[in-house]
């Protein structure tokens, strides 16, 4: 396997050169190979699973080249996919080889206390230099706390949470192992289920359960969020896939997967065009749903209140399709999100033996959560993890 380290030493060594960029919007896999003039019989002979992964390089995603000195000619390029896996394309005897690399990196803990002066992001912003730990806990609150109404000066927070460090710098999203968040001088705490991947409060009653996971029944997902761009069926060029395709029978009922306000229920220009029959759902704290290519509409209306898992239209092939399915889209703040991303928990929470072994993991990060909002300096603690210089990027 080969990953970033041995990149730096052979530069150190040898004196070549490496370089961070970043995969710029709109280029293909195909225009990296032709700026570098590699053949595009590499592509062509690459199996289904690395053909799939090429294709799925976001942009704005950071990467690294390795150069040789002299010659400038590229020896390596390592180009991240996800948090966890890089595509390798490395010059060989015989010309380029593609793989997939784990990504390196350590993993830190660390906590995070403060009391609110201006608001929860402001603030979080102001300690932490970006909106990583916000994002994350806004996302796990969604269901309970309205961020905008909610908190008054000096409600307190309290956060104990993992990032990853890559080369010096933090590394992808923070996983939040328990929180609490204090409104109205009482704590509302969440705690990370590790069999479920889900948060649950003190009681074992579901927290972030905001969305369902499926909008409906469906017989296989026909093409998957692909915001750097895909092929299109029907049009032939490229172009960003901003939601997830549902192949289903015409007429399979479509839910919404959470409470909210219909803000569109139409065609946005006409129903054999774009999206075709398409409703626009409104969720809290800036989320929202999109449904598209619907044969028609339940019993809703523009501003109807619906409910988490109420039918609000079928399944069909209206707009541009090439079949009946139903294309899916989540966006928070207008930005459109992987909606296999969007997690979900049981809804009926936990209860009996799971709840019992909750408890008691549940029961140790609260007196830890408790502990560090009672002694800790507002700002990061660092409490496990790589040793790195005292001034380190703040997740």
């Amino acid at each position: 396997m080969r990953f970033l380290w041995p990149l730096l030493i052979v530069c150190a060594l040898w004196g070549h050169q490496v370089q961070e960029s970043v995969w710029p919007a709109n280029q293909t896999f195909f225009d990296y190979l032709e700026k570098h003039e590699i053949a595009f019989s590499l592509y062509y002979g690459l199996n289904d699973e690395l053909k799939s992964s090429v294709r799925t390089i976001f942009a704005d995603t950071p990467f690294h080249e390795l150069y040789h000195e002299e010659s400038g000619e590229l020896l390596q390029a390592l180009i991240p996919i996800s948090e966890d896996v890089q595509i390798s394309l490395m010059r060989v005897e015989e010309g380029f080889e593609v793989s997939l690399e784990p990504i390196r990196y350590q993993v830190v803990e660390e906590s995070l206390t403060f009391e609110i002066e201006r608001s929860l992001l402001v603030d979080l912003q102001r300690l932490t230099g970006n909106s990583r730990v916000a994002t994350e806990l806004t996302t796990i609150y969604d269901d309970r706390i309205d961020f905008r109404r909610d908190f008054r000066q000096g409600d307190q927070v309290s956060v104990i949470y993992e990032r990853k460090v890559r080369n010096g710098k933090t590394w992808g999203g923070v996983h939040i192992k328990g929180a609490f968040i204090e409104t109205n001088k009482r704590r509302h705490y969440a705690f990370f289920r590790d069999l479920d991947q889900g948060y649950y409060d003190e009681e074992g009653k579901a927290l972030a359960g905001m969305f369902i996971k499926y909008p409906l029944r469906f017989n296989r997902i026909s093409s998957h969020f692909r915001p750097s761009g895909r092929t299109h069926p029907v049009y032939g060029y490229r172009r960003p896939h901003l939601g997830t395709d549902f192949a289903a029978p015409t007429g399979t009922p479509v839910r919404s997967t959470a409470d909210g306000v219909v803000r569109f229920r139409g065609c946005q220009t006409s129903c054999d065009r774009g999206y075709g029959r398409l409703v626009i759902i409104e969720h809290r704290n800036g989320w929202e749903t999109r449904y598209a290519h619907l044969s028609r509409y339940a019993n809703i209306r523009q501003g109807s209140r619906v409910r988490q898992g109420q039918v609000i239209g079928y399944v069909g092939t209206s707009g541009v399709s090439t079949g009946p399915h139903l294309h899916y889209e989540v966006r928070r703040a207008g930005r459109p999100i992987n909606p296999l991303s969007v997690r979900s928990v049981r809804e009926d929470g936990l209860s009996g033996e799971e709840l019992q072994e909750f408890t008691v993991i549940a029961g140790r990060i609260r007196a830890d959560l408790d502990y560090v909002a009672a002694t800790a300096q507002p700002g990061v603690v660092r409490l496990a993890g790589l040793e790195l210089p005292s001034r380190h990027e703040a997740p």
